[in-house]
């Protein structure tokens, strides 16, 4: 794990730090209002107590809690969550706990940094606050409150949103999806909670706010920073001091004059090249997204004294040099953005939510951070902005990811109350605005916000922008279109983004030729994509943890017809407000038809893995071929699991990697070498920002047998401009396709002028298109599948790293579709793990270098390399 980080969110843990003084983190206790008619100055009283309340989660939601109590069953299992009774959780609830505290003579902050949908605050016996919203904050001074030396005792009265409108626009800011959407059941208290992280804290009398650097990269070798931070003094009297600014690395110190902060106020103090010439940076080290350089970050500590001996308060954070930009004029107006001037083609996914009750908090966000990191993806979309957590933006600082962060509205449609939309855009805009990983701030999904661009909602998300972050990523109105039609219909609209959609598996062929979608242009448009996705059934082992064993059976299309089974329950289903938009009917028949009809779930697990990497490794590779030549980007719909299901993913809701994580990391690799389906093109795709010359193409085509066939085999010695898609050869150009099997292998390779590999591609190709039944009479590789002894490596932060040799030895057969994984000496999987390479395929003779990684405590109960090919 990243140690810094996990010691800085402990930090931000309720706790007491009164002159150096702390306490153990406090004990929330959580029960219903309707549990007796108590004020809140009751509750808020030292010494209250209720029978019904439990251990509450901070941060966390109402009923997760009672999850965690053991009051509810699974609900990741079965039909569990549908069974809950919702009006239970979809009522008011009190937050509750006590501490003691000791005089210290400094101002004592009770702070808030988030919840859902309403608290009202109360300190002992007094209301102190009404915080909105999901990222607005409250900051309370407590300290003519304390009763120093006694227990102090905080109250926080929950409100939920309002059930009886499901979670519509009108309640926005909120985690819509809380309220059920195409991929996530509803949740039972609407995710009602004290959401985000709370602290006590002691500081002098005036307190630092929002600190920004703002940075303008002028040229490689030079940027220039702006410093501004907000200073409030919340006692009577006015103060005095002066204001301390430390960049690292660098070693730059700025110094105010004296500054006098006025009692009871606020204010605002700045630092510029103009006097400060040390903000002249020569030569900074750049933040690039994953794939195009390091993902360097600075520090800016900001402190505020009285003289030389009383500090009054200190904030750091991180942030990153480096220009966001875009075009939407060079490629048929669509979008292309630009980090450091260099243009990146956007790979990514969306997350619609990190979990479905919210419990992925702090080092949670690392495993799937980094697996978007290892699939070669360099952005997430924060779909409606329903990743409110800290986390997350410091995974991605950290591994390179850009985000691409949404407000919370979707379509169209009025919100309850503009004001306190607009009061949350504002603090959205603050809380995140030094994580270098956001380039986009974007203002609704799929619809313009409010419906229009000069509205109310448009106007508040512009001017939280204008006023608080102005030039330092880019803005857009809608996430599927731009926003120059402000009456804008489904079949209109700007083109600089091309749509979203659709969202169910298609023939390969169609991501090179017609990739048509749901919403928008119909037909030829790849451009940037906000939306594509698929179905992505999950392996067997993931499948028995959340289906009850009536269904431990291979699915049919009319088994997932139903609204009302099992397989519904888990977005499996033709029903269009239950996975139906990922066409589950149309993945199963194409599974069965490809590979021939699955016999059991365990059959049609191993099938449907090789569907989804052939699928989503078309997806990405249709972009690709038309790199700049039209296509700008795109995202899939979607990356990872909210909750357990078969639909929309690469990896599962349990870590599981899946088909489709391999066939995107495979077509997203910096370097790449790959085929078109449609048209037998083999071009060579550099994404780098520089020219790779003297690159060797080579393609070769197998039989089942494992062996070459003769006469089919290809090579070129080819340049790659710089940020490219170059055509190498044509595979099949005038050769009888007609004389191969069935099915067939192509291998492709990339070396460079020193011979080394710098890509590797393989593809099964049916005589008759998506026919590969002839799979399943392949001889079985067997024991010929062997494993070398796996040598253990350290890694970074406390991980561990086994290497492993897997070789075909067969004499008679190709090793196809060969399954990694490690397990321990139970037979259990060890999650999460990174692996470089599963589901490939080995010649005969071939070997192949295997490796996981995984923290060095899961290693505990012994480990061991799994691999089973399709035709074992």
């Amino acid at each position: 794990m990243f140690k810094p980080f996990i010691a800085f969110l402990t930090s931000l843990l309720l706790t007491l730090n009164l002159c150096a003084q702390t306490t153990a983190p406090l004990k929330w206790k959580l029960f219903p209002q309707s549990a007796g008619k108590f004020t809140g100055a009751d509750v808020s009283s030292p010494g209250f107590t209720n029978a019904q309340w439990i251990d509450g989660i901070v941060p966390g939601t109402v009923f997760y809690a009672y999850v965690k109590a053991g009051k509810e069953a699974n609900p990741d299992y079965s039909e569990n969550i549908y069974k809950v009774d919702k009006a239970k959780y979809n009522q008011p609830y009190w937050y509750r706990a006590e501490f003691s505290a000791k005089p210290s003579g400094k101002r004592i902050w009770l702070n808030f940094n988030g919840v859902h949908k309403r608290a009202e605050v109360y300190f002992n016996g007094k209301h102190i606050g009404t915080i909105q919203g999901i990222v607005q904050r409250g900051q309370y001074d407590v300290t003519d409150l304390l009763n120093n030396g006694k227990p102090n005792a905080i109250a926080v009265l929950i409100t939920p949103p309002d059930a009886s409108f499901g979670l519509a626009n009108r309640q926005a800011p909120t985690y819509l999806s809380s309220g059920s959407w195409d991929w996530m059941p509803a949740v039972p208290g609407l995710n009602s909670g004290i959401t985000d992280t709370v602290a006590l804290t002691s500081t002098g009398p005036v307190v630092i706010q929002d600190p920004q650097v703002r940075t303008k990269l002028i040229s490689k070798n030079l940027a220039e920073l702006m410093v501004n931070t907000g200073l409030k003094n919340s006692t009577n009297n006015a103060v005095s001091g002066k204001l301390k600014v430390t960049i690292q690395p660098g070693n730059i110190v700025l110094s105010s004059e004296q500054i006098t902060v006025k009692a009871n106020s606020e204010q605002t103090v700045s630092f510029d090249k103009t006097k400060y010439a040390q903000l002249n940076v020569k030569n900074p080290r750049l933040w690039w997204p994953n794939g195009y350089g390091k993902q360097d970050l600075y520090t800016c500590k900001v402190s505020f004294s009285l003289d030389d001996k009383n500090l009054s308060d200190v904030n750091t954070q991180t942030f990153g040099i480096r220009k966001v930009s875009a075009d939407t004029t060079s490629i048929n107006g669509r979008l292309r953005v630009y980090v450091n001037n260099v243009p990146i083609l956007l790979k990514g996914g969306n997350w619609g939510m990190s979990d479905y009750m919210l419990k992925v908090r702090g080092k949670d966000y690392e495993p799937r951070i980094r697996f978007h990191k290892e699939m070669n993806f360099n952005i997430i979309r924060n779909w409606t902005g329903e990743v409110t957590d800290e986390a997350f933006y410091q995974y991605c600082d950290k591994y390179g990811i850009m985000v691409w962060d949404d407000f919370w509205l979707n379509n169209f449609g009025p919100v309850d109350s503009v004001k306190n939309f607009a009061v949350n855009a504002v603090e959205k805009v603050k809380k995140y605005r030094h994580h270098p990983s956001i380039v986009i701030w974007c203002g609704a999904n799929e619809g313009l916000p409010g419906g229009d661009t000069t509205g109310a909602l448009s106007m508040a998300i512009k001017n939280a922008i204008k006023d608080n972050d102005e030039g330092q990523r880019l803005y857009i109105a809608r996430s599927n279109a731009g926003d120059t039609n402000p009456n804008f219909s489904i079949h209109g609209g700007s083109r600089n983004l091309s749509g979203s959609g659709n969202w169910s598996n298609a023939d390969p062929k169609v991501y090179f030729t017609d990739p048509h979608n749901g919403y928008l242009f119909s037909k030829g448009s790849w451009g940037m994509r906000s939306e594509l996705g698929t179905a992505t059934f999950v392996n067997v082992e993931s499948f028995k943890k959340f289906m009850p064993k009536d269904y431990w059976v291979a699915p049919t299309p009319q088994s997932v017809d139903s609204k009302e089974n099992m397989w519904a329950r888990h977005y499996f289903s033709t029903n269009g407000d239950l996975g139906g938009g990922a066409a589950p009917a149309k993945y199963v028949a194409d599974v069965n038809k490809s590979y021939g009809d699955a016999k059991s779930l365990e059959d049609f697990c191993k099938k449907a893995q090789m569907l989804n990497v052939e699928t989503m490794k078309a997806m990405f590779e249709g972009w690709n071929d038309h790199l700049w030549n039209d296509a700008t980007g795109m995202l899939i719909w979607m990356s990872q699991s909210a909750y357990p299901s078969m639909i929309w993913q690469t990896y599962d809701y349990y870590y599981d990697l899946t088909g489709a994580y391999f066939g995107a990391k495979m077509a997203c690799e910096p370097v790449h070498i790959q085929w078109n389906a449609a048209t037998s093109s083999v071009k060579v795709i550099n994404n780098n920002n520089y020219v790779i010359n003297n690159l060797t193409a080579q393609a070769e085509v197998y039989g089942l047998n494992g062996k070459l066939i003769s006469g089919y085999s290809s090579i070129k010695t080819i340049n790659a401009p710089i940020s490219s898609a170059t055509e190498a050869f044509n595979a099949f150009a005038g050769k009888d396709t007609t004389a191969l099997p069935d099915v067939y292998f192509l291998k492709l390779k990339l070396t460079d002028a020193n011979k080394k590999l710098v890509s590797e591609n393989f593809y099964w190709i049916g005589k008759k298109h998506l026919n590969y039944t002839a799979l399943n009479n392949m001889p079985a590789v067997g024991s010929s599948l062997q494993i070398s002894k796996g040598q253990l490596t350290n890694a970074a932060e406390g991980h561990k790293v086994i290497t492993y040799t897997v070789t075909n030895n067969s004499k008679t057969s190709a090793a196809f579709g060969i399954r990694a994984q490690l397990l321990n000496n139970k037979g259990g999987q060890i999650l999460p793990a990174f692996v470089n390479d599963s589901y490939f395929s080995l010649m005969q003779g071939e070997s192949k270098q295997v490796k996981v990684e995984v923290e060095a405590g899961q290693l505990a109960q012994g480990y061991k390399l799994d691999v089973k090919a399709y035709n074992n």
